[in-house]
């Protein structure tokens, strides 16, 4: 009777060990996790082993309640432990900050969607600026009449609109929506890029300022205008054909640019490109502006 009762303490301590895997947290304010009943289990199993160990000791063989875990069993609950103390802390955290991670993913798909269209419309600029470059190349000739040379005005106007969205746009690109200005500012393609749209936006000054000229001259009532001369319409081509090799030197030099060839933080590219850009807008600008003013046939 006696060994009869201790067996069935045994097999009661068992179930509650078993029935206290997924027990509640004493606090309902954490994270509910399942609890392992290694730490039950291995308990009432050492206590049944010095309990078995005392009855032999005393010559008692009528009943062996012996019990041993088996060692696939006990690695079963270190790994169960150890998944438990890793558990829990990741648990926590995911709740923790799942709503930060939806509202950066938000952002994050925001910003994606207007570097996009910023990145559109910086590639539309530019493909509008080579189609009014190759139309006003291909329609200049001498002695065009009024209306021809009125629709090259409208095509030049078109080439400075794209020119400035193109700028605008590369810009935004430079700061906000790419590799970021501290790269670009030690990026010496970079500078160099810039110092091409420098000369293409200088030498499109002298066909702008002409065209102006003779629109304004074309709409007065005197005998002022006159058929452009074989002259005039040479010149023209020929800087046309200068912003054209500019159009096609750009978009190399953004490659080489993107991919950091000659990138260099030892040489105050920060410095020197700014600085060149200058000089260089200036310097043509003056020059080409100068020039179409200044126009004479002889």
């Amino acid at each position: 009777m006696k060994y009869t009762q201790k067996y069935l303490i045994f097999l009661m301590a068992s179930a509650c060990s078993q029935s206290s895997a997924f027990a509640p947290c004493s606090s309902p304010s954490r994270i509910q996790v399942p609890r392992t009943s290694s730490t039950h289990s291995l308990l009432s199993a050492h206590k049944l082993n010095l309990h078995n160990t005392k009855l032999q000791g005393e010559g008692s063989n009528d009943l062996d309640i012996s019990f041993q875990f088996p060692t696939s069993t006990k690695n079963n609950l270190q790994e169960s432990i150890s998944n438990q103390s890793l558990l829990a802390p990741l648990v926590a955290a995911s709740l923790a900050f799942f709503p930060l991670s939806a509202e950066a993913a938000s952002s994050a798909g925001s910003n994606q969607i207007i570097s996009a269209f910023v990145a559109y419309g910086h590639y539309l600029s530019l493909f509008v600026m080579v189609g009014a470059l190759m139309f006003e190349r291909l329609i200049i000739s001498p002695g065009m009449t009024k209306e021809t040379e009125q629709t090259l005005v409208v095509a030049d106007a078109a080439y400075g609109i794209s020119a400035v969205a193109l700028l605008v746009s590369g810009y935004y690109r430079a700061v906000e929506y790419g590799k970021g200005w501290y790269f670009y500012s030690h990026e010496p393609i970079f500078w160099l890029k810039m110092i091409f749209f420098m000369i293409l936006g200088s030498a499109s000054l002298f066909p702008t300022i002409t065209s102006i000229k003779r629109a304004l001259a074309a709409s007065k009532d005197d005998d002022s205008w006159q058929p452009m001369t074989e002259k005039l319409a040479n010149r023209m081509k020929s800087v046309i054909n200068a912003e054209l090799v500019m159009m096609g030197s750009i978009p190399l030099s953004a490659t080489l640019m993107s991919r950091g060839v000659g990138y260099s933080e030892s040489i105050p590219f920060d410095l020197v490109g700014p600085a060149l850009t200058a000089i260089t807008a200036l310097g043509l600008g003056f020059k080409y502006t100068k020039e179409a003013l200044t126009w004479s046939e002889e």
